[in-house]
């Protein structure tokens, strides 16, 4: 019973952990609602339109925290003499006091950066990096990087004309995403204008809201407005061309099958604990045997089934609830320890790996970073979850419990004490 509860709740911690770490990094690293413009190259002119007709919406301006124009493509980032894909986010920024005081919407936290270089990322070639880009590439500070990204629209016989330049390496950030960390460069909306010869458009614009529980509502309310006919007037652009997708719709096929992982694991290991009921039943059964002349002397000096049914009953409760407390101490000291535990093991498997096979072995990770896009290993203890399973535990032992306490009360006390 207690190895099923530790397990139950290490299980629950990691995958309340790694959904919880998902919605905070996804809603702190960037928008979480996206309109973009489906006709010709995505080009967004006279943005700032748009956004004035969304802002005046009562309902919508009460939920939003900030709208404004973005640039956000795919591109290709210079490595020695291969080309990595990566994304490039542009956003308006306002000042370096916001960058360092982490206040710009959809812009990350820097970690490490240059205070003398950071006031030019609005004016010269400037980026920054995430950190875990830096640990792939080797990209530090001041480092001079080349970045290609597609010009204008697709065509057959020219194919995809490319923008190359040169940027400056001013600044790491760092979500805690992976995803984000290695493949993110993010740089100033007029440089990014430039470089991708925008004139003053974007080919986005992000919108952050309030509550992650206004998400679909925002969604609704952005697309009728798109919709309505007086949105063509206003802005002199076709609202039917625009899409509007929120940052749930974009995850949801990695947060579905993190949901379904969770659930099949937790059914799973909840076997453990039923598994351990049952050997409730044994264990009880046995101590009933093993007091038959107890139970018949003292039905014979007129103690009534129902205590001894009771007594058995508890007894079998009690039991499972000792062994749930101690479950529930392990369980919550070990998922608290776990990483120190699996990067312990990682290392020792690593030492003998390359003891044995030398020069060919290469190390492994236990938690990959590129499955579960996380740099270290989240853990989210639920305290009400653990009563719930200590209190069904303890339940489901006096069920078990229940059955030989009850053949118990049933003995004949004559023919016990007679046979015994």
């Amino acid at each position: 019973m207690a190895v099923g509860v530790s397990l139950l709740i290490v299980v629950l911690s990691i995958f309340n952990g790694f959904q919880k770490q998902v919605k905070e990094s996804l809603w702190n690293g960037g928008p979480h609602i996206t309109i973009e413009y489906n006709s010709g190259t995505g080009e967004i002119k006279n943005y700032e339109k748009i956004i004035d007709v969304l802002q005046k919406d009562e309902i919508l301006k009460e939920k939003l925290v900030t709208i404004q124009g973005n640039i956000t493509s795919h591109g290709l980032l210079q490595n020695n003499n291969t080309f990595v894909p990566i994304m490039l986010r542009a956003v308006p920024i306002s000042s370096t006091n916001d960058i360092i005081q982490n206040s710009i919407p959809n812009f990350p936290k820097l970690e490490y950066y240059n205070r003398d270089s950071l006031p030019e990322l609005t004016k010269i070639n400037t980026v920054v990096i995430g950190k875990e880009m830096y640990n792939l590439y080797g990209f530090n500070l001041g480092r001079a990087i080349t970045i290609a990204v597609p010009s204008g629209s697709f065509n057959v016989s020219r194919g995809v004309e490319l923008n190359i330049n040169n940027f400056e390496v001013i600044g790491l950030f760092k979500t805690g995403y992976y995803n984000y960390d290695s493949k993110f460069i993010y740089m100033s909306l007029p440089v990014a204008q430039k470089f991708f010869k925008l004139n003053n458009s974007v080919n986005q614009i992000t919108i952050k809201v309030k509550s992650l529980d206004d998400l679909g509502y925002c969604k609704e309310i952005i697309t009728d407005i798109l919709r309505d006919t007086e949105f063509d007037e206003k802005t002199g652009i076709s609202g039917a061309y625009f899409t509007v997708r929120t940052i749930a719709e974009e995850q949801a096929n990695f947060l579905a099958a993190l949901r379904m992982e969770k659930t099949i694991i937790s059914n799973i290991v909840f076997l453990f604990i039923i598994l351990a009921a049952l050997g409730m039943v044994s264990t009880v059964y046995s101590l009933v045997r093993s007091k038959r002349k107890s139970i018949g002397i003292l039905k014979a000096l007129g103690l009534p089934s129902s205590s001894i049914l009771l007594i058995f009953t508890l007894n079998a409760m009690i039991i499972g609830l000792l062994a749930s407390v101690v479950g529930g101490v392990v369980g919550i000291y070990y998922a608290n320890n776990l990483e120190s535990f699996i990067n312990g093991l990682s290392e020792v498997i690593n030492f003998f790996g390359s003891a044995i096979y030398k020069s060919s072995w290469r190390n492994i990770e236990l938690v990959p970073k590129d499955i579960y896009y996380f740099d270290h290993l989240p853990v989210d203890i639920d305290i009400s979850f653990i009563f719930m399973v200590t209190t069904a535990s303890t339940i489901l032992s006096g069920l078990a419990g229940y059955f030989p306490a009850r053949w118990a009360a049933n003995l004949d006390p004559v023919e016990t004490i007679k046979n015994d």
